[in-house]
């Protein structure tokens, strides 16, 4: 038994001492990719490692600080979100980082602001704040009555913001599916529920979504979502019983597979099989 602490005590040393290595290459790819395998706390650790070891070069700094505010951003913690990248934007003005998110700190702190009391340093006010929220059955959220807005036009414009502002990344590839999502639209689920886009206007939606779909073709032939939006705009004409349109995108989907048999070559199939009712 006595080994075995021994061991174990022995293990979280060389661990500390290893955090405390000089912020190398390998230290921040290694925290990277415990964030995209979803070992946030993990990668949180060494990231704060990082950006506060006094050995750790500027660049890895400010992008162990910008990840710092992505994971609390991921989290919910909006305002601590904002602070790192304001701190990041301060502190290394010429970093790759900061010229991404200097000119959006203001968007971010407008968008995500919520009301919080963790400002606060006296004690005595918290506990008179805590005491007044007990008897409070706010909820303390913005809210917004989007009623008569033109909610899928306004959606787009985010978008089309990512894609001109990030050409090619993977935020634009992201911003490109949210995009047809919302031309292709929704219905309300309330008995009295709107529709939006395609489910509400095939004649103005339709040619937007073909527009789209080209130009996501275009900037990610390798998308693997690229199918399934084919199947969504061969429905859409389904939908309307627009057969041939139906069968020349259910066909484009077969194409696409190149003969090999995936989920939506088989739907498409099973769909021309059977297109009219």
């Amino acid at each position: 038994m006595k080994k075995n602490i021994l061991f174990y005590i022995s293990a979280v040393s060389l661990l500390t001492v290893s955090c405390s290595r000089p912020g190398t290459a390998q230290e921040l790819e290694l925290a990277k990719d415990y964030y995209l395998h979803g070992l946030k706390p993990k990668a949180m650790e060494v990231f704060i490692a990082l950006y506060h070891d006094p050995k750790t070069v500027p660049t890895t700094k400010a992008e162990a600080l910008y990840y710092m505010g992505q994971i609390a951003f991921d989290e919910g913690n909006y305002s601590t979100a904002v602070d790192d990248w304001a701190r990041l934007v301060k502190d290394h003005p010429t970093s790759k980082r900061a010229t991404e998110l200097k000119d959006r700190l203001t968007q971010l702190r407008e968008v995500f602001a919520k009301a919080s009391d963790s400002s606060v340093s006296s004690a005595v006010a918290q506990s008179y704040i805590r005491n007044g929220d007990f008897w409070s059955e706010s909820d303390r959220k913005f809210t917004i009555d989007s009623s008569w807005m033109p909610m899928v036009e306004v959606a787009l414009g985010w978008y089309d913001k990512v894609i001109a502002e990030f050409s090619g990344s993977d935020a634009a590839e992201l911003a490109y599916q949210r995009k047809l999502f919302a031309l292709l639209g929704w219905k309300d689920l309330s008995q009295y529920g709107s529709s939006y886009g395609l489910k509400s206007n095939f004649a103005k939606y339709m040619p937007m979504v073909l527009k789209t779909f080209a130009e996501f073709e275009v900037a990610f032939p390798a998308s693997p979502y690229l199918q399934a939006f084919r199947y969504q705009i061969a429905q859409g004409y389904w939908s309307r019983k627009d057969w041939a349109s139906t069968r020349e995108w259910l066909n484009k989907i077969i194409e696409s597979g190149r003969g090999q048999p995936s989920f939506y070559t088989e739907a498409a199939r099973a769909r021309l099989s059977k297109v009219e009712f």
